[in-house]
């Protein structure tokens, strides 16, 4: 007997009718032969029921899936709402959300701030209300960085920020000592800035020299990332060659299996350079603010203007969020 309850046959309602012991043991007239082969028929008979059991229960099971209504698709606002949720759900993506309306205010604050757009819009406190929003974002940014330590570490153990297994050594080596070992010191930096600036009667440092210590960390990040994405950029282009050879072979074989295959792996490879090249201009975005703050009267006597600094950001703050968007949605 298996696990499912089996339907009883013709011989076994007999037996259940009639138990008495004269059927029980045999008569006179009968052999012991006789009952030895009543009972391997019902035992053949038995098991060829079952596995006929089974397919209609398959069949009806089937049946029920066929005519069973199928759930109704995601609606667009579902859809925003699952996509929203996974960009705004770790705290890299959530400084990237801030660092759209951070660099937005000020860039409606500065275009604002002419008297012929005062008068046009008959409100003199817009510029200096959304700049008011810029600043507040700015200390805002500053409070999610007390999370990025511990990720750098995190990089510098595992070696994850090198972004997977490459061909070219120095990729994670750069990753690893030059990237993550920059950001283990650009952290702690900016917190003492921060507590400057907020505190400066209980943190008594001078706040703008601490800040462009750490942003001197900071373009040694930059370089080392523009430098992983540009032997990045490299290995892909000769991966995508090959997978192009690969895919001409396979359609002069006729091979529809290995042609599958093949365009999937020319795809992948083409959405991962794609995601490196908008790596490489957030990186020539990023350097000439980054060297700006870094100089040691960044604050005093700036380098470049603020149209310049800030407009370079407010460019890689909307380039950094479609590369999120396109990575979330691959």
């Amino acid at each position: 007997m298996t696990v499912r309850q089996r339907n009883p046959s013709k011989n076994d309602r007999e037996e259940e009718e009639d138990l008495s012991p004269s059927k029980l043991v045999p008569s006179a007239n009968s052999s012991w032969d006789k009952c030895i082969d009543d009972e391997e028929s019902s035992s053949h008979e038995n098991g060829t029921q079952q596995p006929l059991v089974e397919a209609i229960i398959s069949t009806k099971q089937q049946e029920h899936q066929k005519t069973a209504t199928p759930p109704p698709p995601p609606s667009a606002l579902d859809n925003f709402l699952s996509f929203y949720s996974t960009f705004s759900y770790g705290t890299f993506t959530a400084d990237q959300g801030l660092k759209i309306l951070q660099w937005s205010s000020w860039a409606i604050a500065y275009l604002t701030a002419s008297s012929s757009l005062n008068s046009r819009f008959k409100n003199k406190h817009i510029s200096p209300s959304f700049r008011h929003i810029y600043n507040d974002l700015s200390m805002a940014r500053y409070a999610l960085r007390f999370y990025g330590f511990f990720q750098s570490l995190e990089g510098y153990r595992s070696g994850s920020w090198a972004g997977g297994t490459w061909e070219n050594p120095l990729i994670a080596k750069i990753a690893k000592y030059l990237m993550c070992g920059s950001m283990l010191i650009y952290y702690p930096l900016e917190h003492v800035a921060y507590a400057g600036w907020q505190m400066p009667k209980v943190v008594r440092v001078d706040a703008n020299r601490f800040s462009a210590v750490s942003c001197r960390y900071w373009c040694a990040y930059i370089v080392g990332d523009l430098l992983v994405s540009c032997l990045k950029w490299r290995e892909l282009k000769k991966k995508l060659t090959e997978a192009g050879q690969r895919l001409l072979w396979k359609k002069k074989e006729d091979d529809k299996d290995g042609i599958i295959t093949a365009l999937e792996e020319q795809k992948t490879i083409i959405k991962n350079l794609r995601h490196v090249k908008i790596q490489v201009i957030r990186c020539l975005l990023f350097i000439l603010p980054a060297i700006h703050w870094s100089l040691p009267n960044w604050a005093t006597d700036p380098w470049l203007s603020e149209p310049v600094v800030n407009g370079l950001m407010l460019g890689e703050a909307y380039t950094c969020v479609y590369q999120s968007i396109r990575s979330i949605c691959r």
